[in-house]
């Protein structure tokens, strides 16, 4: 049985050192992405890694998530609310002015297939 608990965990390891290659390994090709919040949707595994990519060299080079506050898991679902901080190198609207800090906490509901990809996954915050 896997524990996606775990890989969850792994996922926003690869996602905090900027290891897109193993990010990219953790995610189905077919990833169902949202960001509620900020009305950003994707539907590739592909434009999700390109984004992330972008924020992490252009946006918010320091971008991070902190460990998690409370990770609770149901059959093949993972919620994670954790802190999400970082300092703005650009203005980002909901974040902050270039240069300024932030610390936003996330709730990111993820979800798993039997072969323990990332399958969906929905951020709130």
């Amino acid at each position: 049985m896997i524990d996606h608990a775990a890989t969850s965990e792994r996922l926003i390891e690869a996602y905090n050192a900027k290891d897109f290659n193993a990010l990219s390994a953790l995610i189905d090709p077919g990833i169902d992405f949202a960001h509620f919040n900020r009305d950003f949707v994707l539907t590739s595994r592909e434009a999700l890694i390109e984004v992330l990519q972008g924020f992490a060299t252009s946006y918010a080079p320091d971008r991070r998530f902190e460990p998690a506050v409370r990770v609770t898991v149901a059959g093949d679902i993972v919620v994670r609310e954790a802190w999400y901080a970082g300092t703005a190198a650009v203005d980002l609207p909901g974040f902050g002015a270039a240069g300024e800090a932030f610390r936003l906490k996330f709730c990111s509901v993820m979800r798993f297939n039997d072969s323990g990809q990332l399958v969906e996954w929905k951020d709130h915050g």
